[in-house]
């Protein structure tokens, strides 16, 4: 069964998930490890209940209470009791930090649920947040703050939606869905910069609006800076996708993150290359000189094939846009564009918006043959 019936099925199946999926469970401050967490409800009422191997014990405050700033350790106890986990439920704002070497983070706001909980020496936050503040925070997390292009963020909102979808069991096994690092989508909580009301407007004005191909989710592929050129994803992983196409991005060019550059040593440039070929000055000016101006998505070395997205993460460049060029000292690698260079480029984006394009002409300007429907809709 493969025809429309199959079809609507799927797409039933995904408006009930969603519908599911009011408070997506996330680990936060998941790119780093840590055994010092402080946590303090702002101001309203909650509830903290502790869970230990033989009780469950709580304790209820009041918006009129003093509110106490809760410092947990790896050993994760309170009133010297060890716990299995701790959650604090409230309707209220909390803020939270963690002690990243000598130094504490910046304190991060979040809406929903908090669950501490250890693992080993370290601890692991948390967080079950509703969609609509999840998303504002992705959108400024991702965005940044920078841009004042409402046109754009509705179009990240969009996209950070649909991959919320499509990757809202990507961790379920571990007991939480998503990360809140780039892993997933970047959130470092509630937004908090100065454009925050412009981002929390611009998320709320297209209420639970996704992206679908041929009436199913998309999977919302974005990254900071194309270079000039967008890529396929079977160039950079290995899965062709209808909807996704190779665009010439004149906008992304404009933006901060456009260019960039390497410096290599012969020896350098040598010792990564020579455990698979052995290349002369001569060979490898020679094969600079026929690359074309756009995006390669592999370079074929003689009888060897390197797809350049590996290259890229070996080398650690910013995207795997790059043109390189021999010199007397060595390899110059000229790079374009920042990320994978699949789907939408957030700063091409912005300019988009900037220039008076509105979000629906900025995601058919990355995406080809979508659709843009209310989740309540389908």
């Amino acid at each position: 069964m493969k025809g429309p019936y199959f079809k609507l099925i799927l797409t039933f199946c995904w408006v009930l998930q969603l519908g599911a999926q009011t408070a997506p469970r996330v680990l936060i401050f998941a790119d780093q490890e840590y055994s010092r967490l402080q946590i303090k409800v702002k101001g309203g009422s909650y509830t903290l209940t502790a869970f230990t191997p033989d009780s469950i014990f709580t304790m209820e405050y009041e918006s009129d209470d003093v509110h106490p700033l809760y410092t947990f350790r790896g050993d994760l106890r309170l009133n010297r009791a060890g716990c299995d986990s701790i959650r604090i439920t409230t309707q209220d704002t909390f803020v939270v930090r963690v002690l990243r070497g000598k130094k504490w983070t910046a304190e991060r706001p979040y809406l929903g649920d908090f669950t501490l909980r250890p693992n080993l020496i370290y601890l692991e936050g948390i967080v079950r947040s509703p969609i609509a503040p999840y998303i504002a925070g992705v959108v400024e997390a991702e965005g940044g703050s920078s841009s004042t292009a409402e046109a754009y963020y509705k179009a990240q909102a969009v996209l950070a939606r649909t991959w919320l979808i499509t990757n809202f069991k990507k961790h379920i096994s571990e007991g939480y869905h998503i990360k809140d690092d780039q892993s997933s989508q970047a959130y470092k909580g509630l937004p908090h910069s100065k454009n925050a009301p412009v981002i929390a407007k611009a998320c709320a004005a297209l209420g639970d609006t996704i992206a679908l191909h041929n009436n199913a989710p998309i999977i919302g592929f974005y990254h900071s800076n194309s270079g000039g050129y967008t890529a396929l994803p079977e160039q950079v992983w290995s899965k062709a996708l209808p909807y996704c196409r190779e665009v010439l991005d004149p906008f992304s060019k404009k933006g901060s993150k456009a260019v960039w550059e390497k410096t290599y040593s012969w020896e350098e440039w040598q010792k990564y290359w020579s455990r698979s070929i052995e290349w002369t000055v001569s060979d490898w000016t020679a094969f600079f000189s026929q690359l074309p101006d756009t995006r390669s998505a592999q370079w074929t070395l003689g009888t060897q094939t390197f797809k350049m997205e590996t290259v890229r993460r070996d080398f650690k460049w910013r995207s795997a846009y790059v043109l390189p060029q021999v010199t007397d000292e060595g390899i110059v690698v000229h790079g374009y564009g920042f990320g994978h260079g699949v789907g939408m480029a957030q700063q091409g984006a912005m300019l988009m918006g900037k220039a008076g394009f509105d979000w629906k002409e900025i995601l058919d300007f990355y995406f080809k043959d979508l659709e843009f429907k209310p989740v309540q809709n389908l």
